[in-house]
């Protein structure tokens, strides 16, 4: 019999408003589903919706099927206790709880309360910060989070667990915060496929196309995408697709794209459903994100995945992006330098540019097929 891995997050499918996380997951179960059974403990709700998800049954167990695959998923509509959460998980018996992300009371801190009971009955509490730990991440907020992991740590919630970092670099945030004595072991994000044939559109000479594809926070730093955008003097056309996770924040984007000259034409395309994602970046010259820090960027990596070259900061997996002809790596805090690179960029004509697709499809290719996801996984879940 295949053991069982519960998953717990508050936002998973048919949601997609939370972006990569639940991506994540979706492809982990795909890779593991034939060595493990999953089952899903979430919210009704997705992100910054009131109304809870169609056909499903509320607060009790479903059968759901991604992709061929069965899986039980929980739709929580309330706060659940530890006393309910216990019970919950002993209804699935599984061998490991996976929480992801760090944060909520009801998706982290109270399976973590449980801790002591769950491992009495021999199950491996694991949890994956995905990225909350980045210093990007940390700056946003940073009182409320500083007093928030110091709780954490005085109240010994994190001890005797284990983690699972995604990269080298996220194994050296947990350290830092936790301990140099924290049970980690990597295991890198899995990504959509990179597509076998890609057909880039045609670039025109002075003229640049760009899509913004992420959720909307002062994380992805949209905002100064605009504000650099008001410096350019080519034609810069830009879609912004994405959830609206903090209306101020919004309200401000939106005060500053009504100063744009007229030579930069933006949009406000609404959100996208994951399986559109790929298709929508081949319609655009490149993707651009000045992010402060991604845990793995799955936009980021699917754009490059159909032959969309990506301008992006330094605070993400995708690195060397120039040497690899594939993109560009930009310094998010020199909008004099990203200014300049956008209108060279704008400048260039259809041959240049479709050695940069070909680069960044190829980018993709060599980065998916060398990982062997199924074995670093098989070593968390052991």
């Amino acid at each position: 019999m295949k053991p069982t891995i519960l998953i717990v997050y508050q936002y998973f499918y048919p949601g997609y408003n939370a972006g990569g996380p639940v991506q994540s997951l979706i492809n982990m179960i795909e890779t593991l589903h034939q060595q493990f059974n999953f089952a899903v403990f979430t919210s009704a709700y997705d992100l910054n919706e009131t109304i809870p998800y169609e056909n499903i049954h509320k607060n009790e167990w479903n059968k759901i099927r991604i992709n061929n695959i069965e899986i039980a998923v929980w739709y929580a509509t309330t706060n659940v206790n530890k006393k309910r959460l216990f019970s919950i998980v002993q209804q699935i018996q599984p061998q490991y709880i996976y929480i992801n992300g760090m944060y909520g009371k009801t998706f982290f801190l109270t399976p973590l309360l449980l801790k002591k009971q769950l491992q009495k009955i021999g199950i491996k509490l694991i949890v994956s910060p995905r990225g909350m730990l980045q210093k990007g991440a940390l700056a946003v907020k940073p009182f409320k989070k500083k007093i928030y992991f110091k709780a954490l740590k005085l109240f010994n919630i994190t001890n005797n667990i284990f983690w699972h970092a995604t990269n080298f670099g996220e194994v050296e945030d947990i350290k830092k915060m936790f301990g140099r004595r924290c049970n980690i072991v990597i295991a890198a994000n899995i990504p959509k496929k990179p597509l076998v044939d890609i057909k880039p559109i045609i670039k025109e000479e002075n003229v640049l196309s760009l899509v913004y594809l992420s959720i909307i926070t002062p994380k992805k730093n949209l905002l100064l995408l605009v504000e650099i955008l008001k410096e350019c003097k080519t034609r810069i056309l830009l879609d912004i697709y994405g959830p609206i996770k903090e209306k101020q924040y919004w309200n401000l984007c939106n005060d500053s794209m009504k100063q744009l000259p007229a030579n930069i034409l933006v949009n406000y395309k609404g959100n996208i459903q994951p399986k559109y994602v790929q298709q929508t970046f081949t319609e655009y010259n490149a993707s651009i994100l000045l992010t402060q820090g991604e845990n793995f960027g799955h936009a980021l990596f699917e754009s490059l995945s159909v032959g969309t070259p990506i301008i992006t900061s330094n605070y993400t997996n995708w690195n060397k992006l120039e040497e690899n002809n594939a993109g560009w790596n930009v310094d998010i805090n020199n909008k004099k330098l990203i200014t300049t690179l956008i209108e060279t960029l704008a400048k260039s004509n259809n041959k240049t540019w479709q050695s940069y697709t070909q680069c960044a499809h190829q980018y993709a290719t060599n980065y998916f097929y060398k990982q062997n996801f199924a074995d670093a996984y098989n070593q968390l879940f052991s």
